[in-house]
């Protein structure tokens, strides 16, 4: 009979799930309790090995599925992190503000994207380089980055997306399993908090770019305001464009 105390050695002889079934060693087993221990062994079996998996392939990647996903996030703590390391100036032009577009929307900081030159309809983040097929600031990747393809939602860990040829690769220490939950779980909470802060630091820019602008005009000359109001009243282009069409046309 089997025990708990003798199951390592099991394990040993039958080293997967596979070699059980093909020595056809569960048929063989009668004694009820030596079956549930076997088939404990199995699930286990099969429980590690549906346990997170993941290598950058980098370069050698077929998918690129991380660089054209529809929105690569970045944090306030990415613009700290960039300002330390140095890279800020470099990075910045690479990142853009997506405002609101209905009562829903949340004011977010994401990469700035570019058509793919092998498939124009198709876009990638502005730091892909098409030629190398890899990631021009690789060492200095936003936290999403990072932490991809694994998500955090505040409740599971999940994957974002399917498409990555790397899931599945490779062999994952415990300790690396810590770190890319560690990653994920930090990025949704940065992610968080630049939701919640983003539209108080676009408020004050606005306040005080309006305020600037009021300054600057209350500063002007009288020669000057003039100057600037003849440039307001000055029909643009396209309305001239119009009043031509209409006067070919005869109309009044």
């Amino acid at each position: 009979m089997l025990s708990l105390a003798n199951t390592s050695s099991l394990r040993h002889q039958y080293k997967n799930l596979s070699e059980c079934v093909r020595n056809d060693y569960f048929e063989t087993v009668k004694d009820p309790t030596s079956r549930l221990i076997l088939h404990y062994l199995m699930v286990s079996e099969m429980s590690e090995k549906s346990k997170y998996n993941f290598k950058c392939l980098e370069q050698q990647c077929t998918t690129i599925d991380c660089h054209i996903r529809p929105t690569i996030n970045v944090t306030l703590g990415d613009l700290t992190r960039w300002t330390t390391q140095g890279y800020l100036m470099n990075i910045l032009p690479g990142v853009g503000l997506k405002l609101p577009e209905s009562e829903q929307d949340l004011i977010a900081l994401e990469m700035v994207r570019k058509p793919l030159k092998a498939d124009p309809e198709k876009t990638a983040c502005v730091f892909f380089d098409e030629e190398a097929n890899g990631c021009k600031i690789r060492y200095s990747r936003p936290l999403s980055c990072r932490a991809y393809p694994l998500e955090y939602n505040g409740e599971k860990y999940y994957l974002s997306s399917k498409d990555c040829p790397g899931v599945g690769q490779g062999e994952v220490s415990k300790e690396a399993l810590q770190e890319a939950r560690d990653l994920a779980d930090q990025e949704f909470k940065e992610r968080g908090d630049t939701y919640t802060a983003l539209p108080a630091v676009y408020s004050i820019i606005m306040t005080q770019m309006i305020r600037q602008s009021t300054e600057a005009m209350q500063s002007l000359s009288e020669e000057d305001r003039k100057k600037m109001d003849e440039i307001m009243s000055k029909p643009k282009s396209s309305e001239v464009g119009d009043e031509s069409t209409k006067s070919e046309h005869g109309e009044d």
